[in-house]
């Protein structure tokens, strides 16, 4: 008995909370409370979910790991909510000839957009948006992503249960489930679930993303880009 306790113990696989990983590379957020919470960060490689309504500065929250580009690869936007503007890339620092923007005609399509982006190693961060993500196809995703060391951003809609307190539905074999409430001038997050951590509720994080439309104007204003178009595909 205490031989196979003792083999269990000291299985590759199971993970104890007293053992952090040290050796994983992680992008930091920018937010201190946010990145103590996950343990310096999000994962470099994998797949992320963030269940949240639209235009509440969701994007925003990761604006540090959507710009550090590695190695001259692309960022790839799959079915947004609406129209990718060069100036709003602009105040991001991001290349706009570095971007690439999918818009399949159903979300089935958008999930193998999405793949290939993510097998073919051309790619530094997959931003999709798909609200019918299944678990086996959110393992083919984590897969392709981590083989290939990219890093995919799934936003979806919250469920009602999630917008009032956080509970996940569906647990999905991904890296990290987050989701964000909206509060005024402050986004809400919890984490629902991370790879070697603990879930984590009421992260406040204060802002002025919204409804100020400051950095829209002054990039427009500023725009050095204009002479340069987005590449789409349908």
């Amino acid at each position: 008995m205490n031989k196979s306790l003792s083999t269990l113990e000291n299985h590759p696989h199971i993970w104890r909370a007293r053992e952090q990983s040290q050796q994983e590379e992680r992008f930091s957020l920018g937010f201190k409370q946010l990145d103590k919470a996950l343990n310096g960060g999000i994962s470099t490689s994998g797949v992320v979910r963030i269940r949240s309504l639209t235009g509440i500065g969701e994007l925003s929250l990761f604006k540090q790991v959507i710009c550090k580009q590695r190695s001259h690869k692309m960022i790839v936007f799959v079915n947004p909510p609406g129209d990718i503007q060069a100036p709003w890339l602009a105040t991001f620092g991001i290349d706009v000839k570095q971007v690439l923007i999918v818009k399949p005609s159903t979300e089935k399509e958008s999930l193998w957009a999405t793949e290939q982006c993510l097998k073919s190693s051309a790619c530094h961060c997959v931003i999709l948006w798909n609200n019918g993500v299944n678990t086996k196809e959110a393992r083919r995703l984590q897969v392709a992503a981590t083989h290939n060391e990219a890093l995919c951003l799934l936003f979806t809609r919250p469920n009602k249960s999630s917008i009032y307190n956080s509970v996940a539905v569906q647990t999905l074999p991904i890296s990290l489930d987050l989701c964000l409430n909206y509060r005024q001038h402050a986004l809400e997050v919890s984490v629902l679930k991370q790879r070697h951590g603990w879930p984590k509720d009421n992260i406040v994080i204060y802002n002025d993303w919204t409804p100020n439309n400051r950095e829209i104007k002054w990039a427009m204003k500023h725009n050095k880009v204009k002479h340069h178009t987005l590449h789409s595909v349908s």
